[in-house]
């Protein structure tokens, strides 16, 4: 038995939509990303992982195929498939971002103006910004690469106050406060994980269902009132979260702990 032994695939998870071979893919490459299975080790055989998961032999193939194509694994006749490295290395080169200013190693293409009776749920609280809103959707590039999808809305009297054309060079706050008025933008986001749709997947050139951080926010400025919404998901290859916090000791945890969803939030 191979190293990378593991539990079949129960009958319950095989319903949930996603395809067989990207789980089989998933569960191998977790055991070599933390490790467990050395840089050089050879992989079972296809009939050893058959039984190991559970599944057919196609559906083997394709989940080699896909770690074969993210460069964890290499195959060839008379070898076998090998691992190529022990684990994913964490990113060594991401955005950061200014709240004002674009960064120079990030580019932004608009994919879509779209005006809109509400805003939709993002996965943050607004009860004050009714239509007609103005929807932006953009495609960041880091590095010349796909790195994220951006989902903006701004009432539509403030989006009219901002020259044209002037936002595919510029951020949104920035304009705001250049031309909307805005004395000061306040913010409050939530940070979750999900899966790559198919459009997203397209988009940002990963695999359907790759799991991809999610970033929902509110801004609002001086007056309390929100003037801007957006919900921006991430590569989760180029993501990566630094912050700072109190003295976990006496200081409030709220400062640093991490908030727990709800048992409403669960259901």
């Amino acid at each position: 038995m191979s190293s990378l032994s593991a539990q079949a695939i129960a009958p319950g998870a095989r319903e949930d939509g996603i395809p067989l071979y990207l789980k089989v893919a998933s569960m191998l490459r977790e055991k070599i990303r933390r490790g467990e299975v050395s840089s050089g080790t050879k992989l079972a055989p296809i009939p050893e992982l058959q039984a190991e998961y559970g599944v057919a032999r196609s559906t083997v193939r394709q989940a080699l195929a896909v770690l074969q194509s993210e460069g964890l694994i290499s195959s060839s006749r008379g070898r076998g498939t090998i691992v190529k490295r022990e684990r994913q290395p964490a990113p060594k080169s991401v955005p950061i971002y200014d709240s004002l200013y674009l960064p120079p190693d990030i580019s932004f293409e608009i994919l879509d103006r779209t005006l809109c009776d509400e805003l939709p749920d993002i996965g943050v609280e607004i009860r004050d910004m009714s239509g007609p809103v103005m929807h932006i959707r953009k495609r960041n590039h880091f590095d010349g690469n796909p790195y994220s999808l951006v989902d903006v809305w701004l009432p539509r009297h403030l989006y009219d106050l901002l020259p044209p054309e002037e936002d595919r060079n510029k951020l949104y706050s920035r304009l705001l406060v250049e031309f909307a008025n805005v004395k000061s933008l306040h913010g409050h986001q939530t940070i979750t994980i999900v899966r790559a749709s198919y459009e997203c997947a397209d988009l940002l050139g990963v695999q359907f269902s790759t799991p991809l951080a999610r970033i929902s926010s509110r801004l609002w400025n001086e007056e309390g009132r929100t003037i801007m919404a957006h919900a921006t998901v991430i590569r989760s290859d180029m993501f990566v979260v630094e912050r700072n916090f109190g003295d976990i000791v006496t200081g409030d945890p709220a400062t640093w702990r991490p908030k727990m969803p709800s048992v409403s939030e669960r259901a």
